[in-house]
């Protein structure tokens, strides 16, 4: 099967976990798993603000501003679930992988995906991300 798109889109062992709790149908992971491949074609837009990507739109969480952790929104009812977040990391360009990791295209890593139940991320949620971040970049870059 061929690579398609501008990024190599990975999940995180708690990204998979996080689906798996979330919708108990294989379907509707599938289909979550689905949707957040879509970054796949996610190129350098991001450094101009909120857009949209496809049909989805994305936005920096603004406590992790600078840092290149971003929320995907999905507008689709999956299992049952409305309003679906998928937080990803896109490690910034001066971040080298090392040896053994090395991929093709560049990495985007997906973190997270669940229902949001309010507006604002909470404080455990924040702390999650920012872990999750540190975690690749020890384990995956080496800094």
């Amino acid at each position: 099967m061929a690579i398609t798109g501008v990024n190599f889109v990975r999940f995180t062992r708690h990204g998979l976990q996080s689906i798996r709790r979330y919708w108990a149908k294989l379907g509707d992971r599938f289909e979550v798993r689905r949707q957040a491949l879509k970054l796949r074609f996610w190129d350098e837009r991001h450094l101009h603000g909120p857009g949209l990507l496809f049909d989805h739109t994305y936005e920096s969480i603004k406590s992790l501003a600078g840092q290149g952790v971003y929320e995907l929104r999905l507008d689709d009812d999956i299992g049952n679930q409305a309003n679906i977040r998928v937080v990803f990391f896109d490690p910034p360009g001066d971040w080298h992988p090392v040896l053994g990791e090395t991929r093709p295209m560049r990495v985007i890593w997906v973190l997270e995906a669940l229902p949001k139940r309010r507006n604002d991320w909470t404080t455990n949620e924040i702390t999650r991300f920012r872990a999750s971040r540190r975690l690749i970049q020890k384990r995956f870059y080496g800094h």
